[in-house]
């Protein structure tokens, strides 16, 4: 708390700089407003130094004014929210900190009253990234290569993960039929040696259905 010669020395504080007077009446008001809203002497006369050197150095004559203790109490509170910005936490040695709480309440404490210093700066996180998030961050920028590239690497498990060399169907694509139908994979394209006297046999065997499916139209037509 603030004793009243304490109340006493922050108005004679602030009468040497706006030259105001100084009565009984005034010191008990600020010992009043002071003690209940916390403010300790050090951040009083903290935020004191701060209203006439910063806030009103700022303004223009006619703009400055005297300070009251909503002014006190106001620039205190910031100062002591200045202090905590950077505030970490020190637990004890070992893993287990069974009284954190109180600990925690001490720490905030002593640094918010300025007994404790905290960082001027924030602390920068440590380590790297999990294993799995570097995999995935080492495939982020890499270019995606595109199926019409006309390459013959395989890109996808398969027989579709190479261009055909049978009907030049893209990579991904399925084969196709002369006649442009899609079919299956042409045995080249599964990596098997093509027999011609089988494709010959196939292809004969196609134009026979062929010519009967057509004989059979026309004769219900007819």
């Amino acid at each position: 708390m603030i004793t009243f010669e304490e109340a006493g020395r922050l108005l004679g504080l602030a009468a040497a700089r706006d030259q105001r007077i100084v009565g009984d009446a005034d010191i008990l008001a600020w010992h009043s407003d002071l003690n209940a809203a916390g403010v300790s002497y050090q951040d009083a006369e903290a935020a004191l130094t701060r209203f006439y050197a910063v806030e009103m150095a700022g303004l223009e004559p006619e703009d400055r004014r005297r300070v009251t203790t909503p002014d006190v109490i106001g620039i205190a509170r910031k100062i002591r929210n200045e202090r905590l910005a950077n505030f970490v936490y020190e637990p004890p040695p070992g893993d287990d900190d069974p009284h954190y709480l109180a600990r925690l309440r001490g720490q905030l404490e002593a640094t918010a009253n300025g007994r404790r210093s905290a960082p001027s700066e924030q602390l920068a996180l440590e380590g790297g990234p999990h294993p799995d998030v570097a995999r995935a961050l080492a495939a982020v920028g890499q270019s995606v290569p595109d199926e019409d590239e006309g390459t013959n690497s395989v890109r996808r498990p398969g027989p579709l993960g190479i261009e055909c060399p049978k009907c030049t169907a893209a990579i991904g694509r399925p084969c196709r039929t002369p006649g442009g139908k899609e079919r299956a994979p042409h045995p080249a394209r599964k990596g098997e040696t093509s027999n011609p006297e089988e494709e010959r046999a196939e292809m004969e065997r196609r134009r026979a259905a062929s010519a009967a499916s057509l004989r059979r139209r026309e004769e219900e037509t007819a």
